[in-house]
């Protein structure tokens, strides 16, 4: 058969091949930063177990040292200032003043338009495949929650987000496939966007900068979270030492 006749794969549209580009981009992306959330959450686990929990024994322990030198007159008494009032716990008669929620108010008429407007728009019968159906339930689940906390805003926020989304658009003619394109194409650059935000405010989390140090530390040969164990351990002890000293010397 001649080259001339040989069948070529059809090449894919631009906008089309940017979207599967992208979508494989927010894959990894997503996978990426959902393994490092759970290894920081590991991180901070484990922190909490074998750290954290020493900490409250060596407070009491420093808390008994404390009143033992105090005791023995080698430590001043603690002066601690007047407790203030906390706003809002008393009125202007000087009567504390019942906390809680205000009555629920019914429903105004631009809330229950706004809701009809949301509720016509988004409802899940119009979905085209079960994935748009299950972002359309989702949408309809929030929008009962705003309803329900008489939060008009939060609905038009979602009416006015929906009016943007790739499964607003209704058809499946080129021009309605394009157009859906397009939105996926900018809710993916929106995504990829908080990511990278949210990859950022890792990077300034204190259990972010902890696992830096124990990687480093543990690319030269030596384990920093162990001597952090240590460390504690050796507080306490000192701690619980200068309290048997200090009870003995009382004596």
């Amino acid at each position: 058969m001649n080259d001339q006749f040989t069948l070529q794969p059809a090449a894919l549209e631009p906008s089309r091949a940017r979207l599967m580009a992208l979508e494989l981009q927010l894959a990894e992306r997503e996978q990426a930063l959902a393994a490092m959330k759970g290894e920081l959450q590991q991180l901070q686990s484990r922190y909490l177990r074998e750290i954290g929990s020493l900490y409250p024994q060596l407070a009491s322990l420093q808390a008994a040292v404390e009143a033992a030198e105090i005791r023995a007159g080698i430590r001043p008494p603690r002066v601690d200032d007047d407790d203030e009032d906390a706003p809002g716990e008393a009125g202007a008669d000087g009567k504390a003043e019942p906390l809680g929620c205000a009555p629920r108010t019914a429903p105004s008429a631009d809330l229950r338009r706004m809701f009809r407007d949301v509720a016509k728009a988004v409802h899940p019968d119009r979905a085209h495949d079960d994935s748009a159906r299950f972002r359309r339930h989702s949408l309809m689940a929030e929008a009962n929650r705003a309803y329900a906390e008489r939060d008009e805003d939060r609905l038009r926020l979602i009416l006015s987000t929906w009016h943007r989304s790739p499964d607003a658009i209704i058809g499946d003619d080129p021009e309605s496939q394009r157009v859906r394109t397009e939105r996926k194409i900018a809710e993916i650059d929106d995504r990829l966007g908080a990511i990278e935000m949210e990859w950022a405010d890792l990077r300034l989390s204190a259990i972010w900068r902890l696992k830096q140090k124990i990687d480093a530390t543990r690319a030269q040969g030596w384990d920093l979270f162990a001597e952090m164990v240590k460390q504690v351990r050796a507080e306490i002890a000192r701690a619980t030492a200068r309290l048997i000293a200090l009870e003995r010397r009382g004596r």
